[in-house]
């Protein structure tokens, strides 16, 4: 039965309000809540979800690769340029300048390079956690989280664009200090997005204050963006806090730069950022990696607030999907593109890393398989390794000995003295010098593992035990030379083992005893060739090298003398003269009548039938106007591995 309204009161219509334009969700629904997707299927569902998980395990697996296997060499040669102890005195070492705890843990870890697979894997979960941290903190949703992997990046950027830049910077821990720099700052500006008002202003002062002796000027990344966030949001206190994070952001490093005595005030809102300078030289686009992390954040905050209409078709989703395929992409080729790629700097390093470790054969391969030319230190590298092995007079010039400078993307300017210079004239018997830059560089650059081996090496050589002791007991406390440690120790405590080691037998002869005060200027292979060229010992060895930088002099004067008293030494008595020997005599007698060398038994065939022939071509070659260059690269293919090759065209070498 149908209720009739009561009398006098009439129904009220209904009224179509118009709704308020603009954004209707509720105030606590994420603003970075995807919009509803009408229409689209599960498959496309599945795409968004899943394509970013796929592109980020594709990035760990190219920054492996970009890490461990084509820069593999590089990061062990960077652990050997670190040191970590678990000591009192080595923490205060750090502690005493602004983001030294952050670096004491940066040199931790970078250790693991000892295995360059090692290291990459821990710094690859160290980026992982960075972005699962980024997308969480900052809601990325969908697609948006790949922008997560931008500053991840940049940080694979950093460390594999430096180059020579190793040998001189100042940064210790460099290869992990930003990577757990940032993953705190993150950590920070997420505990602060939580809290509002007053308490988020007291939560970004305090952590300001806490961090910033923790890791410099990451920590002043925290009121900088916590207070763009604040303003973004409207909170009733953000002008309280914007005016905070300016006081803080002034305030924190004038008052560090007050307890800490040794901390610059120019460098005070820069304090642990890595700085690429010498006193010639300043790299700031080695620095931007760093700073892109840093701004990072400000997009982060940014990204949320971004609407995107919802894909409701499928070609949306696929144009999508195919945008975040090409940023990935770009990402990475840009990151190798930009990275430092230079054959013959990894091959120094594979080198070095087999003399270190007596194995001169495979030094003798890497240069064989090297296209060239090579650099000063690939050839200070074949002479020390044909010094040890044998055969210097029959192969010294059968490699190129003109060496190029090495390869520099800026103002840099290299010196064997700092990249290679206390093991070389280790391996030369000259251990007051090998001392001598492995302290020096040391002082200037900090000291590392491989600075400590050459002083242990060059004490027991010297037979300063005690000083051999101090050094062997710092690497006993590392974590991954021990063993080369505890055989020194071995050699310490038997020195009858230690004079029958390799390390002994290859340098003991090489060894002189003077009274001479004298100094290389820094041009380490100038002083090696003028020392061996000027010098006479009645050693084998020692005479051979004598013999073969007198050749490298291309000094007649100083040759003779050396070439009859090798050839008069007992144990070359029963040998044949080495042909490069020969071939110095045969051309030296042909220019000068001083020696008669009519009667000196030469390899007819190699020496002077091969002469004539040369001889021939140079004139046929001289008779067409050519320059000594041009003629140099022609007659290379046929006779560049002889002596009067390297005589007449290998000219205007330059060591540095």
């Amino acid at each position: 039965m149908n209720k009739t309204q009561p009398k006098g009161k009439t129904p009220k219509p209904k009224v179509n309000r118009p709704q308020p334009k603009g954004n209707t969700t509720p105030s606590n629904k994420p603003l970075s809540a995807p919009p509803r997707q009408a229409g689209v299927t599960a498959w496309q569902k599945g795409l968004l979800r899943w394509l970013p998980l796929v592109l980020c395990v594709l990035s760990a697996l190219f920054a492996y690769w970009l890490l461990a296997v084509e820069n593999g060499d590089f990061l062990y040669a960077a652990q050997g340029h670190n040191l970590w102890l678990p000591d009192a005195s080595y923490w205060h070492d750090k502690a005493a300048f602004v983001g030294g705890a952050a670096q004491w843990a940066g040199c931790y870890l970078t250790q693991f390079f000892y295995h360059p697979w090692l290291g990459s894997v821990l710094l690859i979960l160290l980026w992982t956690v960075i972005y699962v941290v980024s997308v969480y903190a900052y809601g990325l949703r969908g697609l948006r989280r790949l922008l997560a992997l931008l500053p991840l990046f940049a940080l694979l950027l950093s460390e594999v664009d430096m180059g020579y830049w190793l040998f001189y910077m100042k940064s210790p821990g460099y290869w992990f200090t930003p990577t757990l720099s940032l993953l705190v700052t993150l950590l920070s500006l997420w505990l602060c997005r939580w809290q509002k008002g007053w308490v988020r202003l007291g939560a970004m002062v305090v952590l300001c204050v806490v961090l910033y002796p923790v890791m410099g000027w990451w920590a002043l990344v925290i009121p900088l963006w916590t207070a763009l966030e604040t303003l973004l949001d409207g909170d009733s206190q953000r002008w309280y806090i914007l005016a905070a994070a300016v006081a803080v952001i002034v305030a924190v490093p004038l008052i560090y730069y007050n307890v800490y005595d040794r901390q610059r005030l120019g460098a005070a809102w820069i304090a642990a950022l890595p700085v690429f300078e010498t006193e010639s030289a300043r790299a700031y686009y080695l620095s931007l990696p760093f700073v892109l992390c840093a701004l990072i954040p400000a997009i982060y905050t940014l990204a949320p607030r971004l609407r995107l209409s919802a894909p409701a078709k499928g070609w949306h989703i696929a144009l999508r999907a195919v945008v975040a395929v090409v940023w990935v992409a770009l990402l990475a080729w840009g990151t190798d593109r930009l990275s430092y790629r230079n054959y013959n700097f990894t091959a120094e390093r594979r080198i070095f890393r087999a003399i270190e470790e007596n194995r001169f054969q495979d030094v003798l391969t890497e240069l064989r398989n090297a296209p060239g030319p090579y650099t000063r230190q690939m050839v200070l590298g074949k002479n020390i390794a044909l010094m040890h092995t044998g055969g210097i007079g029959d192969k010294f010039f059968t490699y190129d000995n003109s060496g190029e400078p090495p390869y520099v993307r800026d103002s840099l300017r290299v010196h064997i003295a700092q990249v290679c210079g206390s093991q070389t004239y280790y391996q030369y018997g000259k251990c007051n010098f090998a001392c001598r830059w492995a302290i020096e560089n040391g002082v200037e650059y900090g000291f590392n593992v491989d600075q400590l081996k050459t002083l242990v090496r060059t004490a027991m050589m010297s037979g300063e035990r005690r000083v051999a002791q101090k050094y062997i007991d710092m690497l006993l406390n590392t974590t991954f030379h021990k063993d080369w440690a505890r055989q020194w120790l071995t050699y310490l405590n038997d020195p009858q083992a230690y004079y029958n080691s390799d390390d002994y037998r290859l340098i003991s002869p090489l060894r002189v005893f003077d009274n001479t005060i004298d100094g290389d200027e820094g041009l380490v292979e100038m002083y090696i060739i003028n020392y061996f060229s000027h010098m006479s010992k009645p050693d084998p060895k020692f005479q051979e090298e004598t013999l073969i930088y007198a050749m490298v002099q291309k000094d007649i004067q100083l040759f003779w003398p050396r070439f009859f008293t090798y050839a008069g030494l007992p144990a070359h008595a029963a040998e044949p003269m080495p042909i490069h020997y020969q071939e110095a005599a045969y051309l030296y007698g042909r220019l000068e009548k001083e020696v008669d060398i009519s009667k000196m038994p030469f390899d007819k065939q190699r020496i002077v039938d091969r002469y004539e022939k040369f001889l021939v071509a140079t004139n046929d070659l001289l008779r067409t106007g050519m320059s000594v260059d041009q003629m140099g690269v022609v007659l290379k293919p046929a006779y560049g591995d002889t002596f009067w090759w390297f005589y007449y065209f290998c000219r205007n070498v330059h060591t540095y």
